[in-house]
């Protein structure tokens, strides 16, 4: 199962140290004495990517959501069933009599439906939210609420990532860093020996500690990473460009103290459409840091489609829901609750939600077909 208690993936990177040093401190070392070649430039291969979560227990003071074995006995009991029936449907779990029955725990005109399908037909569970204030991601609507997060690594301040609110206290995301969120880490990991590569380059540098004008590009390849014995991304793999790529957007940044960081922009990121969103980002950041070694490893946040993210999960059926602990529906109602931007012309409700993302990244030799190297920040020739 993927609902297990305790950390077990993890990777030793930036959010581990940065609670105990300045960002700027902590990717500084060994930058400064490198100096850079005019318009110098850096690509990358994107290794991990995953929900960035941020867990201390006073981010969720009430506790954490319960895992499916029960709230499958809460829904069973919803449904009518005593007691004892309750016992006996769930005695074979995680395998046994309640899969179909929960799988159609829905109702419409007072008849079974899917309920990953349909959600909105089972009640609000009413998950608990995440009520603290520690929140990886980037101050996107330049106000301050009560709603806001402090980032725990780079200290701003009305930090928007209303994902996390509404699902920090599932227990598959409570998780403190470099600890992994197990559903996330495992749902990247299925797809990225197949998947085409995403890829990451940073132009026009000058200066690898203060640089007030650079470029960072956002592609994606038409090669899928090779792992090293470790099981991450080969370092300095030659990766080529899709010409063709939707993925491609093109920004506008700066390092400052040695942090790469983005002005807003616009971006779709295509993942494998068997498992994953696509990644719709509207007025996104990016923070990237570039390590001695030659990797690099930040946040990357922005407003994206809140449905898309719902159905990555629902996609999965009672095989997600059992095994990574994850109550879907009450994942459709959070999400809907907490969404807070691009509000519906005719209901009001918002359709999209504040997000916070990791990316671990290595090195990387990106080649550039003709129209590749010629295409705007469109993606067009």
């Amino acid at each position: 199962m993927f609902s297990g208690r305790g950390g077990t993936n993890s990777k030793s990177n930036l959010w581990a140290r940065g609670c105990a040093a300045p960002f700027g401190a902590v990717i500084g070392v060994g930058l400064s004495a490198s100096a850079a070649v005019a318009g110098e430039s850096r690509g990358f291969v994107v290794d991990w990517f995953h929900v960035a979560t941020a867990y201390v227990e006073t981010n969720c003071p009430d506790g954490l959501n319960p895992l499916s074995d029960e709230f499958y006995k809460r829904e069973l009991r919803r449904l009518g069933y005593a007691n004892e029936e309750v016992e006996d449907l769930m005695k074979d779990f995680p395998n046994g009599g309640y899969i179909p029955v929960t799988t159609m725990r829905g109702r419409v005109d007072g008849k079974p439906v899917n309920v990953y399908a349909n959600p909105r037909t089972q009640p609000d569970p009413n998950l608990k939210p995440v009520t603290g204030n520690r929140g990886f991601g980037f101050n996107l609507d330049g106000k301050m609420g009560d709603e806001d997060f402090i980032d725990p690594v780079s200290g701003e301040q009305g930090v928007d990532n209303q994902m996390y609110r509404a699902m920090g206290c599932i227990q598959n995301f409570a998780f403190h860093a470099p600890d992994l969120p197990i559903y996330p880490y495992a749902q990247w990991d299925i797809t990225r020996d197949t998947a085409p590569a995403w890829l990451i380059e940073i132009r026009d540098i000058d200066d690898f500690q203060n640089d007030a004008d650079i470029s960072i590009v956002l592609d994606k390849s038409v090669d899928p990473i090779r792992r090293d014995t470790n099981g991450d991304a080969l370092a300095d793999m030659t990766l080529r460009v899709d010409p063709n790529s939707r993925s491609r957007t093109v920004i506008q940044g700066s390092i400052k103290n040695g942090v790469v960081v983005s002005e807003a922009f616009d971006a779709n990121v295509e993942a494998d459409p068997m498992l994953l969103p696509l990644f719709e980002f509207s007025n996104a950041r990016l923070r990237l840091s570039l390590k001695e070694d030659g990797a690099a490893e930040g946040v990357i946040g922005g407003y994206q489609p809140w449905e898309p993210l719902y159905w990555s999960f629902a996609q999965g059926g009672w095989i997600i829901e059992h095994s990574a602990g994850i109550d879907i529906p009450g994942v459709y109602y959070a999400l809907k609750k907490h969404a807070d931007a691009d509000p519906d012309p005719e209901t009001g409700e918002n359709k999209a939600i504040s997000t916070a993302w990791w990316v671990d990244a290595q090195p990387a030799i990106i080649v550039y077909p003709e129209e590749a190297q010629t295409a705007d920040a469109t993606g067009n020739p």
